[in-house]
């Protein structure tokens, strides 16, 4: 692990893997099936994905020598046997009904056989019931180019092994300890997404929800008042443009401000708007937030800090750098329902984190440990 994560503290690398063993002894059972469904074949992409980081140059090799047999398979074909029915309730359209799977599985795509290793051959059904769901939608669909790329992928993959046992001299039991060290850690990752510490902050899980809904006026106030310049609305700018022709004078311009070049000046020398005459060069005045009808370049200054000085941007067939000389916001109340919902969020997650935290450290205090 000491070749992937570099300069890592070797006492804290035993914790976080003794940690995420017991955790995830503990919760594999507790995780959803949209989280659990992909375990698998996650655990098979992780493992050989950190294989390749460690021994990737010694066991650069292509494959393509070793494969034997591809069937033919055309995207009618692989649609036939994969596609979800068009009629009746289909409850979860990537599950293969019996006849489907008995059919990919009498389907092998490929043989291949290693120098010193068995036979192996990869069969429809298996490399559907391997792959993410992103990747059986591809299949279900008779995406024949990612099909090849799949089967390329796990053929590479059975090489990355059989490299680590032949070359390297890893042990039966030593690839099994290394494929539960990368499960643990994505039994960890899943069951952090499903209590919704993983997820987009807008995303709500039932924990989330529960939480967030029993949130007290108190803990939302201390939240609040610790991060009120995250609850601030601008309410108007004050700001210059210089518009360009093209990219490569807009680069060249943007640069020479970076350099230190005055925006005014800049403005007077390069600007092909009107503006340029105007008291400051560039002027576009007041910009208010709650003006209807805004064109989008006034609207981009409105996203501006004081001070700043944006890249060059393309609006209405010209190339535009803005500058924003001043800036008001407006506080927004706790009371506001969208702030609100935002603390509310935001203390549930703090109180979720504390509580898987908790949990954590009373399965290692609970487990004896060796080795640390």
């Amino acid at each position: 692990m000491t070749r992937v994560k570099f300069n890592t503290d070797l006492r804290r690398l035993r914790l976080g893997l003794a940690e995420n063993h017991l955790l995830a002894r503990e919760v594999e059972s507790e995780l959803q099936d949209r989280y659990r469904r992909e375990l698998d074949a996650l655990v098979e992409v992780e493992a050989a994905n950190l294989i390749e980081q460690v021994y990737g140059r010694q066991f650069a090799q292509d494959v393509r020598p070793y494969l034997r047999q591809p069937q033919p398979l055309s995207s009618q074909q692989l649609r036939a046997i994969l596609a979800a029915p068009q009629q009746g309730v289909v409850l979860d359209s990537l599950q293969l009904s019996p006849q489907q799977q008995a059919q990919a599985k009498a389907l092998v795509l490929i043989h291949w056989q290693f120098p010193g290793g068995p036979e192996r051959q990869l069969d429809l059904l298996q490399l559907y019931q391997g792959d993410n769901v992103q990747g059986q939608v591809e299949l279900q669909q008779g995406n024949l180019q990612y099909l090849a790329e799949a089967v390329r992928q796990r053929a590479w993959r059975d090489f990355l092994w059989h490299q680590l046992q032949h070359q390297q001299g890893f042990s039966e039991a030593e690839m099994a300890g290394l494929r539960q060290l990368v499960r643990d850690k994505l039994v960890r990752h899943q069951y952090l997404h499903q209590l919704g510490l993983h997820s987009d902050f807008h995303h709500e899980t039932p924990s989330l929800r529960a939480l967030a809904r029993q949130v007290s006026d108190a803990d939302a106030e201390a939240y609040y008042q610790r991060h009120r310049q995250q609850f601030q609305n601008v309410t108007r700018v004050e700001a210059a443009h210089i518009r360009l022709a093209d990219q490569a004078t807009a680069d060249r311009v943007h640069a020479e401000l970076q350099q230190g070049l005055d925006f005014s000046e800049a403005v007077q020398r390069h600007s092909t708007a009107a503006s340029k005459n105007l008291t400051p060069p560039g002027d576009l005045g007041e910009i208010r937030a709650d003006t209807e009808g805004l064109d989008f370049l006034r609207k981009t200054a409105l996203l501006q800090k004081t001070g700043t000085t944006s890249l060059p941007m393309w609006i209405d067939g010209a190339f535009e750098i803005v500058q924003v000389r001043a800036r008001e916001d407006r506080q927004l109340p706790l009371s506001d329902p969208s702030v609100r919902y935002e603390v509310n969020q935001a203390v549930a997650k703090e109180q979720l984190t504390r509580q898987f935290q908790a949990r954590v450290d009373a399965l290692l205090a609970g487990a004896r440990v060796e080795g640390l």
